[in-house]
């Protein structure tokens, strides 16, 4: 309708309030499609998700529902239910026993597995306990109980002995008549079992500065080493044995008291859980050559003893 003035009357446009269904029946769609596939790669009842995929589809208004997975001629690949991974280069995510095995079997190798290692566990620590044993009586009638102390942690016996007028003089590696008995208990005892023995020399935080010491890391690792060429020289393979030195790095107390500061300064032996090489060796995240062929004790090329591991603290 046109004014008086010639001019044609501007109608107020009117606002589309429901723009908003359209990118939301797209989202709908698109969870659709991702449930559509998570239920295709799980282990479901075939014809109750056929029924459900092409409802699900004409109800937000779907086009053809045709992937392939529902396929029925001769020429198509049957879904076998919960035999795969999904990643398989077959029609329609169709999957089959060649590319994975089936869940129960999985879950029947894990059980197995698992009560083998608690047996396994049961063994081992029997077996330290006695060590354990071993050394405590011996010391005691040697009367050099006071010396050392044992404790069994997860990740085996550990045999601390305390450095100060024990096993060394201050800022020297080199053992003292006194630790000899000591060390040579550990080492008998040591002599029953074939378990890996890491050797861990330990300072206190007071800085050393000498020729042959710059820091505690060079007397740590020497003292270490020196405990490992005593254990040698009784006869223990040196494939069991590894020497490392921590300095001040894990005190037991804190190092401000004079007595704190003699606690920290220790050698401790670890009387390794062969079960933890053998989780790491199962796993292949141990990267340690195998034994020589020769082997002082005697004992079979490839056994877990001679297989080294990365220290677990």
């Amino acid at each position: 309708m046109s004014g008086g003035d010639g001019f044609e009357e501007e109608h107020e446009e009117h606002v589309n309030h429901e723009a908003w269904v359209i990118p939301y029946a797209d989202l709908l769609t698109l969870l659709m499609a991702m449930f559509i596939a998570l239920f295709a790669m799980s282990k479901v009842d075939t014809e109750k998700f056929k029924a459900f995929a092409r409802g699900a589809n004409e109800a937000f208004g779907g086009g053809k529902l045709d992937t392939g997975v529902f396929a029925n001629n001769a020429h198509d690949t049957v879904v076998s239910g919960g035999e795969g991974s999904g990643l398989s280069p077959r029609p329609g995510g169709a999957v089959g026993p060649d590319v994975q095995p089936k869940s129960d079997k999985v879950l029947d190798d894990l059980v197995e597995r698992n009560a083998d290692m608690e047996a396994a566990r049961g063994v081992e620590r029997a077996s330290l306990e006695g060590v354990q044993a071993k050394i405590e009586q011996r010391a005691e009638e040697l009367g050099i109980g006071g010396k050392l102390s044992l404790r069994l942690e997860e990740r085996g016996l550990v045999v601390t002995v305390v450095t100060d007028e024990v096993l060394f003089d201050s800022a020297s590696a080199a053992i003292r008549p006194d630790g000899d008995s000591v060390l040579r208990v550990v080492g008998s005892a040591l002599q029953s079992v074939d378990n890996p023995i890491r050797v861990e020399g330990h300072t206190d935080s007071n800085p050393i500065h000498t020729a042959q010491y710059p820091s505690n890391w060079e007397l740590s690792v020497d003292r270490a080493s020196a405990v490992v060429r005593f254990f040698e020289g009784l006869g223990l393979a040196r494939t069991r044995l590894r020497p490392e030195g921590y300095a001040d790095v894990f005190p037991l107390e804190s190092n401000d008291t004079p007595e704190g500061r003699a606690r920290n300064r220790r050698v401790e032996i670890v009387v390794q859980s062969k079960l933890v090489d053998r989780a790491l060796r199962d796993a292949k995240l141990t990267r340690r050559p195998a034994a020589p062929k020769e082997d002082p004790v005697g004992a079979p090329v490839g056994d877990p003893v001679h297989q080294e591991i990365s220290p677990i603290h």
